[in-house]
């Protein structure tokens, strides 16, 4: 899967880099690559919503390589 085709509020099933099961996340946006920065991809998991305090809303960064590795689109 290419990170550039995903839309906003996109379902997505990611697979933990360990354990067996998988987690659902919803795309958010991505920041392409820049002067030698890397591309950065924001990915919105709700079981990690609240973790880090009440304003945490669980958003998480993603690297392209691995939004590409280990994530699939859901229905």
């Amino acid at each position: 899967m290419k990170p550039t085709t995903l839309k906003y509020g996109e379902k997505l099933r990611i697979k933990p880099a360990l354990g067996t099961t998988t987690e659902t996340a919803y795309f958010v946006r991505r920041i392409p690559a820049r002067s030698g920065r890397k591309a950065v991809n924001y990915v919105r998991f709700p079981e990690f919503a609240g973790l880090n305090g009440p304003d945490d809303d669980g958003t998480c960064e993603m690297s392209d390589y691995d939004l590409s590795r280990r994530s699939e689109r859901v229905g």
